[in-house]
């Protein structure tokens, strides 16, 4: 048996089947007496079913906390995603059973709770809010990553959008309560055996990445959130370059990128790119068309559970649970 035992919330459950590969227990997070876990008021239902077998174990919960898209049975928002784990993690740290001993009435006894909780969010909470950016603004991203913190021993990131140049970031991890798991690296490389590239440049499409992942790249000016802009000068002519970053909705930042890359020269272009979002209102349109758009010349993860690539490309889909599990 392996040291520590997987629960998977709701925006995580299609990572089960990997983690079985690999050998792992792992629980999945119930459903109500409508089979689902949104009452019909949308009050979120959370349950851990066989929670006796997590007693004195070391238990990691994966969540991915990001909206749920055309992929999923039940509509989510962040919100939902972030109330699920906090209700997941107060009952892990108070197991009850309950017995019923007659109509409406129950007897609960405490159970044994794990040694040890964890969080791994493939999907940070709030990423595109990490810091004030306007007088008056409530910083989302920094409550939801601290109020995680305080109800389990440690989270772990998949390549947040937060860079760990903020305070608190720093201060977070500098107690030993926040980690990040890059999973570019190993995405890199997925993409240059899947494209036969050999010794490529890795190149950012903005400011934001280049500070994220320590790499040359252009800068940009966004005019709303799907027009941007792309000026600098790059070194590429006659090489292979994949094009990273950490999240898009769109791609028009990346498409933009990498057209500009192939005007200085560059012989092809791949887009590697953590995690592709679904948008209210618009599901995977805007996904479809990044395929379509980008001739099949990007590869993500499967941190966000999407039709788009985690069913309909698979082979551009690299499975985070690799990554995961190598930092776990």
């Amino acid at each position: 048996m392996k040291d520590c035992d997987i629960l998977l919330a709701s925006g995580a459950e299609h990572l089960k089947p990997r983690f079985q590969e690999l050998g792992y227990r792992v629980f999945t997070s119930g459903l109500n007496y409508d089979s689902k876990r949104l009452f019909p008021n949308a009050d979120i239902y959370a349950k851990i079913e066989e929670i006796e077998k997590l007693a004195n174990r070391r238990v990691i919960v994966v969540q991915s906390c990001t909206g749920s898209g055309p992929a999923e049975n039940e509509d989510y928002t962040t919100s939902d995603r972030v109330v699920e784990l906090l209700l997941l993690l107060d009952l892990l740290a108070r197991p009850m059973k309950a017995k019923e001993v007659g109509h409406k009435q129950y007897s609960v006894t405490q159970l044994a709770p794990p040694s040890k909780v964890e969080v791994v969010l493939t999907f940070q909470p709030f990423a595109l809010q990490d810091k004030v950016f306007k007088t008056g603004e409530a910083v989302s991203g920094r409550w939801a990553i601290e109020a995680i913190a305080q109800a389990c021993n440690r989270v772990f990131v998949v390549n947040p959008h937060a860079p760990d140049s903020l305070e608190w970031v720093s201060s977070l991890s500098d107690r030993g309560l926040y980690q990040v798991i890059d999973v570019i690296p190993d995405l890199v490389a997925f993409a240059e055996e899947r494209f036969g590239f050999q010794d490529a440049v890795i190149v950012a499409p903005d400011e934001g990445a280049q500070e994220r992942y320590k790499c040359d790249g252009f800068g940009k000016k966004r005019s709303n959130s799907y027009v941007v802009s792309i000026h600098g000068e790059l070194d590429v002519k006659g090489r292979h370059v994949v094009l990273i970053d950490d999240l898009t909705k769109s791609g028009s930042t990346l498409l933009r990128a990498a057209e500009r890359l192939r005007e200085q020269g560059a012989v092809d272009v791949i887009m590697a790119v953590a995690h592709v979002l679904p948008i209210v209102g618009k599901g995977e349109v805007l996904l479809e068309a990044l395929i379509e758009k980008s001739s099949g010349k990007i590869v993500t993860t499967n941190t966000i559970y999407t039709n788009t690539f985690c069913h309909k490309n698979e082979h551009l889909t690299y499975d985070v649970v690799d990554a995961i599990v190598k930092n776990i």
